[in-house]
């Protein structure tokens, strides 16, 4: 069963990124899948600050095979950073061994006005389209949102802040695993839309590691980390 390493959220914590690098290659982890949010909040209005964030991160972690996708703290323009160093994942459909992951950063509107935010219609239509040319295969879906009414996407006063398009498009394809982060107290949490799973990666500070599996089954767990 090949081993995926899932991160989340990194905001610009280097220190834990390097002690995930660590814990990577101490067991024998070769793939990365990174949801997004590079850079710390001080970025939201410096494009400049988040690429050059996006690119020490790649840095960091080009021991591995990567793939990435932008959060919505991330401007678009990461997109092609991504694109040049070969690890992008947004609005595209890669095959590892027998399965397809589905990648779409960003997210539905906020109320912060962040640099990478989408329509609920265009999320549902970038979506369905990948979805449908990838019909009937094993599908994991690698967003930075997490759909709509989970407990994926639930903030601490109890708001679901997820995407309603996500949700739609789990409820409409049923893919067999749904991978997400953005809502930092949701973190860790799993949930379940039909036969579809859906889990919360979470940010690097917790004490927790996302470990996607992907074989004759898919399996995704949390292995804890102890900290320094």
């Amino acid at each position: 069963m090949r081993k995926i390493l899932c991160i989340a959220d990194i905001h610009g914590n280097i220190q834990e990124l390097l002690r995930l690098r660590e814990f990577a290659a101490s067991s024998d982890i070769d793939d990365v899948i990174i949801l997004g949010d590079f850079s710390g909040h001080n970025a939201l209005k410096d494009r400049k600050e988040n690429e050059e964030d996006v690119i020490h991160v790649l840095s960091i972690m080009s021991n591995f095979n990567l793939l990435c996708i932008p959060g919505n703290c991330d401007w678009k323009s990461v997109i092609h950073i991504f694109d040049r160093h070969g690890v992008n994942l947004h609005r595209k459909a890669v095959t590892v061994d027998d399965t397809v992951l589905i990648g779409l950063g960003g997210s539905n509107p906020t109320p912060f006005n962040t640099p990478f935010e989408l329509t609920e219609e265009e999320i549902y239509e970038e979506l369905k389209s990948l979805l449908r040319k990838n019909k009937n295969k094993k599908v994991i879906l690698v967003l930075h949102c997490p759909p709509k009414n989970t407990v994926c996407d639930m903030t601490d006063d109890g708001m679901h802040v997820g995407s309603s398009a996500v949700r739609q498009i789990v409820e409409e394809f049923q893919p067999n695993l749904v991978l997400c982060s953005h809502v930092h107290e949701s973190g860790g949490k799993d949930d379940r839309i039909g036969r579809s799973r859906i889990v919360n990666i979470g940010p690097i500070s917790g004490d927790r590691v996302g470990i996607l599996g992907i074989g004759d089954k898919i399996h995704l767990s949390f292995e804890k980390i102890r900290k320094r």
